[in-house]
């Protein structure tokens, strides 16, 4: 890549990557504001159980996470690349330790009984745990590739947008039901069409990292979606640890 693209997509990615973590952090607040943010102040149109101590942590650091993003976008935007990098070693931290958090907060779920209208407790397990399957190699990479500007920033979005996934299910958009269910998750991959053109404008071919991280998200929804549609899955997670 020669030193004049490089600069063209150092000036763009700013007000892009940042316009993203917006877009995040606004889903996960309309999409999450009748279970979590504005519990009991909003209806919600779906069992909408009790939260539990690790459920309500399982949000702050949701939450958490988005800011910290926002704030990295914010840091390299006014050229702190030395605050961007010690922030990011928390970030790395945070998302590591939501990993455990999110299988731990999946499975209490069941007893919770946390699963919309046309899934079982053990059915829905499936969803979130497929997005965990996916979440972990994207971190992972987005750690081991910190020096490189342009895969780092590709693969933490990614494991954003896959994040936000959930938010977007919970709008009121479609009917409770399965199809309706895959709508919303099919809608939620197509967050990843602005990174797709970002990159087509700036590096004029889709970036290895968008791909592994589009990829990543469209096999977790399969797989969310094959669990909850097939009872062969119930049998399964009914022998997962914690369950």
């Amino acid at each position: 890549m020669t030193t004049a693209v490089m600069d063209s997509e150092h000036r763009s990615g700013r007000c892009f990557f940042t316009s993203m973590a917006v877009v995040m952090i606004a889903a996960a607040l309309v999409g999450f504001a009748p279970s979590f943010y504005l519990r009991g102040l909003v209806h919600y149109p779906r069992p909408n159980p009790t939260l539990n101590a690790l459920v309500v942590l399982h949000g702050m650091m949701l939450s958490l996470w988005l800011l910290v993003f926002y704030m990295q976008t914010l840091l390299i935007g006014a050229g702190r690349r030395d605050l961007h990098m010690r922030l990011g070693i928390g970030g790395m931290l945070l998302a590591a330790a939501m990993i455990p958090v999110m299988y731990l907060t999946t499975v209490g779920g069941v007893a919770r009984g946390s699963a919309p209208p046309f899934a079982t407790a053990l059915g829905w397990t499936a969803v979130p745990l497929a997005e965990l399957l996916a979440y972990i190699p994207l971190i992972a990479l987005g750690w081991r590739h910190r020096r490189n500007a342009n895969a780092h920033k590709r693969l933490m979005l990614s494991a954003g947008l896959l994040l936000i996934a959930p938010a977007l299910g919970r709008f009121p958009i479609a009917p409770p039901v399965l199809a309706g269910h895959a709508a919303t998750q099919i809608l939620a991959l197509c967050l990843f069409i602005p990174l797709m053109i970002y990159d087509r404008r700036n590096l004029g071919r889709l970036h290895w990292a968008t791909l592994l991280g589009f990829a990543s998200a469209a096999t977790a929804t399969l797989l969310g979606i094959a669990g909850v549609a097939f009872p062969a899955w119930s049998v399964v997670a009914s022998k997962l640890p914690g369950v």
